[in-house]
């Protein structure tokens, strides 16, 4: 009788684990919404000049000349010349908050922050202060001679 005990018992065991373990918890962070993403910039344009500079940032607007821009609009971080990131601007934490925003930290210039919940994100886009444990949301990015493209 005892092995048909155990055989019973495991399977149980281990889907109630598997439900712990997936549950959404109240405690879990909700994820960013889906949001189209399409914009061009010329980089020529005055209007981005701090892209002009390695670790630079240009918050762009969710609908502008240059296109529609996510949730809460895009961050675009130049890491060199040849290579920009682009990132959601709606923090991973609580992001069905109003107030819940990234932009660049400005006394500093060396990170971007959310003033409403207090994470803190490097310039690649990574959790470097909580409460959020996710990194921010990026978006994929494409150089052709002045013009960046930044699309989902």
């Amino acid at each position: 009788m005892r092995p048909l005990f155990a055989s019973l018992l495991a399977p149980a065991l281990f889907m109630g684990g598997l439900a712990s373990c997936s549950s959404g918890g109240s405690n879990a962070e909700p994820l960013i919404p889906s949001a189209p993403v399409n914009i061009v910039i010329d980089l020529t344009n005055q209007q981005y000049r701090a892209l002009r500079f390695d670790n630079g940032v240009v918050a762009l607007p969710v609908q502008g000349p240059a296109g529609t821009g996510g949730v809460k609009g895009i961050l675009v971080v130049r890491q060199n010349a040849s290579s920009y990131l682009a990132f959601e601007r709606n923090c991973p934490y609580q992001p069905y908050d109003a107030c819940s925003l990234v932009s660049i930290d400005r006394p500093t210039r060396l990170f971007l922050g959310d003033s409403c919940c207090g994470s803190r994100f490097s310039l690649t886009g990574q959790v470097i202060g909580g409460p959020a444990v996710r990194p921010l949301r990026a978006y994929a990015t494409s150089l052709q001679g002045t013009q960046l493209s930044i699309v989902n």
